[in-house]
């Protein structure tokens, strides 16, 4: 309980943070749709050109590649937008006042560093897949560990590329470095998060099934249409959230200074052994 207490609190400190610089949870959305189109924008000529429906029978591996690509350019496009919150939180923390544009700009200057990202969280995507594709229950098992393991030993990998101009190994070495053996606190918080971000998605859902469920069209368009923006939104600001932990995480890793909001304390206490 102590944990998911902390969690809590820390939430509410990243949302003080965001508070300051709402516009930078705009940031996600616009992230999280060019990711869509990036996907589209590969997959679709790719699929194509393997000739349709019949590229599944006809090119498996030319069709993984293509899926592989698109993965790689939705995940480039969506790092970077997460690149720009983090940048964003960085400069609020530092006593700037960040916009839009000084944010993007950070993050753009590390377009190459990103893609380097994107194209390591694919191929460990990827790979834990197949391992669960192909050995049952026993993948299942070694995909969910290791794509958690991944997941937390990365947890400052994107503000280490953004403020420390790294590539993605040695971005990935320096935050298992960090947070080796110290777990608890990423899983909680990004548990927490998860578990809010999912209470509030059920009242949209709730009124958005409602209305579909009358069968008159205009009513189901609607549920639909305002269920999928505040979907959308949640998800923005969840991810934003996350981001602004991230960087206050990193922040106090390396000894510089945070905003006050978040408490000494709980951020230490990511770092001591479990």
């Amino acid at each position: 309980m102590g944990r998911i207490g902390n969690a809590w609190r820390i939430g509410q400190a990243s949302w003080a943070v965001l508070a300051k610089d709402r516009e930078l949870a705009v940031v996600p959305v616009v992230a999280g749709i060019g990711a869509l189109l990036a996907f589209a924008a590969v997959a679709g000529p790719g699929y194509l050109l393997l000739g349709g429906s019949d590229a599944v029978e006809t090119s498996n591996v030319a069709l993984w590649l293509v899926v592989a690509l698109a993965t790689v350019a939705a995940t480039w496009v969506s790092a970077i937008g997460q690149a720009a919150v983090v940048a964003g939180a960085g400069q609020r923390m530092e006593g700037g006042d960040p916009t839009l544009t000084t944010a993007y700009a950070t993050a753009r200057a590390r377009t190459g560093r990103l893609l380097g990202w994107a194209v390591m969280a694919t191929v460990v995507s990827m790979v834990l897949d197949q391992i669960e594709q192909r050995l049952g229950m026993l993948g299942r098992a070694v995909s969910w560990i290791g794509g958690l393991a991944f997941a937390v030993m990365s947890f400052l990998a994107l503000p280490i590329i953004v403020f420390e101009d790294v590539g993605a190994v040695e971005a990935f070495k320096r935050s298992s470095r960090l947070l080796k053996g110290t777990w608890g606190e990423q899983v909680t918080f990004s548990f927490g998060l998860g578990l809010l971000g999912l209470l509030a998605v059920l009242p949209a859902i709730a009124v958005g099934g409602g209305l579909a469920a009358t069968g008159i069209l205009p009513l189901v368009v609607l549920g639909v249409a305002a269920a999928f923006v505040w979907v959308m939104l949640v998800v923005a600001v969840t991810s934003a959230l996350s981001a602004v932990f991230k960087t206050a995480l990193y922040r106090w890793a390396k000894g510089l200074p945070v905003d006050p909001a978040f408490d000494a304390a709980e951020l230490s206490g990511a770092f001591r052994p479990r």
